[in-house]
């Protein structure tokens, strides 16, 4: 059975941009996970030396449905294991070393990204991308890779969507969106200016916004009227986005499957037409030339 988590991780997530009273209460928890699923509010408050008060606000801001749901969330983490921090690659590490981070890396990234993920936020999204006249998928960097992989997958089950890296393209579709369209923006820090500023513009035209991107309060989160939240700690030094694509591709890939397995009426003919226009192109054995 599914036990949605998350407590922690939505802290850890939200700890820089919260209040002085708010995060005296969550760095309590952080350091004691365990400890506050037998706590009421108040001995919460006596314990972090905050109030009941900012107890009430911290998970309100957190989005949990109550205090209880906090606490269950958090003791989910706590079950599960999902307290430990990220392993920063060493440059000079021996190639064991280095599979092990990366492992342990991208396992941990993956599992707080489903303990971020709602049901009703995928079924939502889900909803406005089949109905959508039309979708734009807009990131850069290594979000437009995430962008092109999720316009690709649409585009094999017959959906109008055009992917796009480059601000101007992305700015001339957003220009041209309206109310029976969607636009998927992708940025991890949710900060990124091309993407806040292109789905700034479809979302004044109308057009439903699906944000990929961190949790927490960013330019990219206010404009979105959907958001699926990564959650990804990368390396102060770093070479590439790792942990962050890898989140960003489990939530198209979750995304992906959720619809098919909704509207598979809907999407069946289309994907096997798509799969029998690049058979000819498959070879069949090792050496094998493409059917004529």
């Amino acid at each position: 059975m599914y036990i949605p988590g998350g407590g922690l991780v939505r802290l850890k997530e939200s700890l820089a941009s919260l209040s002085e009273s708010e995060a005296k209460i969550a760095d309590y928890v952080l350091r004691h996970p365990a400890d506050i699923v037998n706590l009421t509010v108040q001995e919460l408050a006596q314990r972090s030396g905050g109030s009941p008060a900012a107890v009430v606000r911290l998970w309100k801001s957190l989005g949990f449905e109550g205090y209880n749901d906090f606490k269950l969330r958090v003791a989910s983490d706590v079950q599960s294991n999902a307290t430990g921090e990220y392993t920063e690659l060493q440059l000079d590490g021996s190639f064991g070393s280095i599979v092990l981070a990366v492992e342990e890396s991208l396992n941990q990234t993956i599992q707080n990204t489903f303990r971020l993920l709602r049901e009703t936020d995928v079924e939502t999204a889900v909803h406005h991308l089949v109905n959508a006249r039309r979708i734009l998928t807009f990131g850069v960097g290594a979000s437009g890779m995430v962008a092109n992989d999720l316009a690709q997958k649409l585009l094999r089950i017959g959906f109008s969507v055009q992917a796009s890296s480059d601000f101007h393209t992305a700015a001339t579709v957003a220009a041209q969106l309206g109310s029976k369209d969607t636009m998927v923006a992708v940025s991890h820090s949710g900060k990124t200016s091309d993407v806040v500023e292109v789905a700034q513009m479809a979302s004044d035209n109308g057009a439903h916004i699906i944000a990929i991107t961190c949790f927490g309060d960013t330019p990219l989160h206010r404009i979105a009227n959907t958001r699926l939240c990564t959650s990804a700690v990368e390396p102060r030094f770093r070479v590439a986005a790792t942990a962050s694509r890898i989140s960003a591709l489990a939530i198209i890939d979750t995304l992906f499957i959720y619809l098919a397995n909704h509207f598979d009426e809907k999407i069946y003919a289309p994907l096997e037409s798509s799969r029998k226009a690049v058979a000819s192109h498959k070879l069949e054995r090792s050496g094998d030339q493409p059917s004529p």
